[in-house]
């Protein structure tokens, strides 16, 4: 009898981040990678401030996904959800793509995330509008995410989650599969952004964290995408070379 290869158990993943991370482990992880808990569009600012009692009664979001990540951003649960699946997830996935719009802070401090989703729903909008905007990027932002970075860290190793965190830090395609140039996100262009995050990604690499990094060069957008054409949503061998980066990156660490 032949024998059979041994099946092996998924990694499970904990995300917190966008599309990069999630469609990472969808298009590319296949049977190797299972998701845990997904964290989408929540500043890194925002976790730990719990601005729910300011999110509308009964809005009109036509997805419930939508939803929930809107509540979840609003109530800042980042750090108690990674609590809680901490001591059974293997590998923690964070990629900044949600940082991209900024936040919103409130008289009383507290802030919650510009999200695609909160612009695209009136009600939340509405009550957002009556913050200050403190855009991605500048100095203030980056005075006020350099610091939660640090006790993101120090909250991590006590969770035993750091030393298996991968920060992704995949750089906005600048040009489609096709050799076009690739369209402007809520009016910014992939070089801008890429600048942008530079000094986000020196400073998590300061702290100690693992960065996968891809070149510029080396990624391409892909106008046939799921999610639709833009900077961060890429050719699906991008997927694949995360991927398998990752599941390297893990095998050395537990080797």
């Amino acid at each position: 009898m032949t024998d059979q290869p041994a099946e092996t158990t998924p990694l499970r993943v904990a995300i917190y981040g966008s599309c990069v991370a999630r469609d990472s482990v969808d298009l590319a992880g296949g049977s190797r990678l299972s998701v845990a808990d997904y964290v989408a569009r929540q500043s890194l600012i925002s976790a730990g401030q719990d601005a729910s009692v300011r999110f509308p009664e009964d809005p009109q979001v036509s997805s419930r996904f939508q939803r929930r990540m809107m509540e979840a951003d609003f109530a800042g649960d980042l750090e108690p959800r990674l609590e809680k699946i901490a001591p059974t997830t293997d590998l923690l996935l964070w990629d900044l793509t949600d940082e991209r719009h900024g936040v919103h802070v409130f008289d009383d401090g507290t802030v919650v995330t510009r999200s695609i989703d909160v612009t695209a729903v009136p009600e939340v909008l509405e009550v957002v509008d009556g913050a200050r905007h403190v855009a991605f990027g500048s100095d203030e932002h980056f005075a006020l995410w350099a610091p939660r970075a640090e006790s993101f860290s120090d909250h991590l190793r006590e969770l035993g989650l750091f030393e298996k965190t991968i920060v992704l830090q995949v750089p906005w395609a600048l040009v489609t599969v096709d050799g076009r140039e690739t369209p402007l996100s809520m009016g910014t262009s992939a070089i801008e952004a890429n600048e942008k995050y530079r000094r986000y990604f020196d400073h998590l690499r300061d702290l100690g964290f693992t960065l996968l990094e891809l070149q510029p060069l080396g990624v391409l957008a892909d106008p046939g995408h799921r999610w639709g054409l833009a900077p961060f949503h890429y050719t699906q061998d991008v997927y694949e070379e995360i991927v398998t980066r990752v599941l390297a990156a893990r095998e050395n660490t537990s080797s």
